[in-house]
């Protein structure tokens, strides 16, 4: 189940970042999901929110959804939550209604509902796109130049680089 949510998720990544970030071409990097999700019609606050929240989406009826980033975290983190966030709205187009929040800790972290697989995996590769990875590790890269170039959390470039299995250990 979990590869066909991934499957999914990688698929609407590249197919947002086709559609929604048009930039210059010499200057592809990093990719700025709030300018996505704005391009997208959702609208992204920076907010006090309690410790053990990273961030939210909340799409009511009738309304534009809107995504809420916790003000204290690093602005990786919150790029990150950012692309996070914008994979819940891209998993559910249909959908009038829903809240989603996300919190910090083991139990988040854990991957076992298929709407947090499906966000992190689309955040991943939205921030991250496959192809600017492996011409990367081609050219030399180090792991931490990369998470530099893509403006991500170290963290989450080893995982991105050990899910393309580009990185062993």
């Amino acid at each position: 189940m979990a590869s066909g949510v991934k499957d999914r998720a990688r698929a609407d990544a590249k197919r947002i970042l086709r559609t929604a970030w048009q930039v210059d071409p010499k200057v592809p990097l990093p990719v700025d999901p709030v300018r996505i999700a704005n391009r997208l019609g959702i609208e992204v606050f920076d907010e006090s929110l309690d410790d053990d929240i990273s961030g939210a989406i909340v799409k009511n009826s009738g309304r534009d959804p809107v995504i809420l980033l916790n003000a204290a975290d690093s602005q990786n983190r919150k790029r990150f939550t950012c692309a996070h966030e914008i994979g819940h709205f891209v998993e559910r187009p249909q959908e009038e209604q829903y809240e989603f929040v996300d919190l910090r800790g083991a139990l988040a972290s854990e991957g076992v509902d298929p709407h947090e697989i499906y966000a992190n995996e689309f955040a991943a590769c939205l921030l991250m796109p496959e192809d600017e990875v492996r011409a990367m590790k081609k050219s030399g890269d180090i792991p931490a130049q990369m998470a530099a170039k893509f403006r991500v959390s170290s963290d989450a470039m080893t995982y991105r680089l050990k899910n393309l299995d580009l990185l062993f250990g």
